[in-house]
């Protein structure tokens, strides 16, 4: 009887660490990933404003989070200039002004389209999940379908797509594979979903998809980026 109450708690030990641990780990993650990101931005400016104001307000630097406002502050100031007509001709004059210089020219013009790309109204940077084979045939993996290729790259590869496929566990870099329409399938999985496997290695899967197959049709007409978004990629 002994033993096999010390088998039992220790089941019921590991079982409650496990759990414990599932509800834990998430929670401190993501406290984990928002801190640094907090710090991230607070220090883009309060490494300018701290020492300054700590001349007057000693007591300035207990205050975390005096970077985060100001920028904030400075982006609406930003965007409210913008809005109006001499915002607008200033803003025009600035991007004129760093298209003039050659190697700032290069940063700007591609930083500048990945921002619009992805905050641009109405626009979307990926369409679709898909899977397609690569690195080689026979071996599949997921990606994100982009836009149609500029024109220059379809005229070698005749009415392609650029398919973003990430790595794992890293999903902010990976590959731009240029892939023919017809050899695209589209998954049912959203995004958000994908990414959440890409990050796991494969071992999270969503429930109400686990074991299902995949579709098996190419890419619907539906799924066609409109002429509009044609030439967007995505780079890593």
């Amino acid at each position: 009887m002994g033993n096999e109450r010390k088998v039992k708690w220790r089941v019921a030990l590991r079982r409650r660490l496990i759990a414990g641990t599932v509800v834990i780990l998430p929670v401190t993650a993501t406290v984990f990933v928002l801190l640094w990101i907090f710090r991230l931005l607070d220090g883009l400016l309060g490494r300018f404003l701290y020492p300054g104001l700590s001349r007057y307000v000693p007591w300035i630097e207990l205050l975390p989070g005096l970077g985060v406002i100001v920028l904030v502050m400075l982006l609406v100031f930003v965007g409210w200039i913008t809005e109006r007509a001499i915002g607008s001709r200033l803003i025009a004059t600035w991007h004129a002004l760093l298209d003039r210089i050659p190697l700032i020219r290069r940063i700007y013009a591609a930083a500048n389209r990945i921002v619009r790309t992805v905050f641009g109204k109405d626009k979307r940077p990926f369409h679709a999940v898909v899977l397609i084979e690569y690195p080689s045939d026979g071996r599949w993996s997921i990606g994100f379908l982009a836009g149609d290729s500029p024109g220059v790259i379809q005229q070698v590869v005749p009415d392609s797509v650029s398919v973003f496929v990430p790595s794992t566990p890293n999903p902010t870099t990976g590959w731009l594979v240029i892939v023919p329409r017809h050899k695209v399938h589209e998954v049912a999985l959203t995004v958000d979903e994908a990414f959440t496997m890409i990050l796991s290695g494969g071992a999270a899967t969503p429930d109400h998809l686990a074991g299902a197959a995949i579709e098996g049709a190419r890419l619907p007409p539906a799924a066609q980026v409109s002429p509009a978004a044609a030439g967007h990629g995505a780079g890593a």
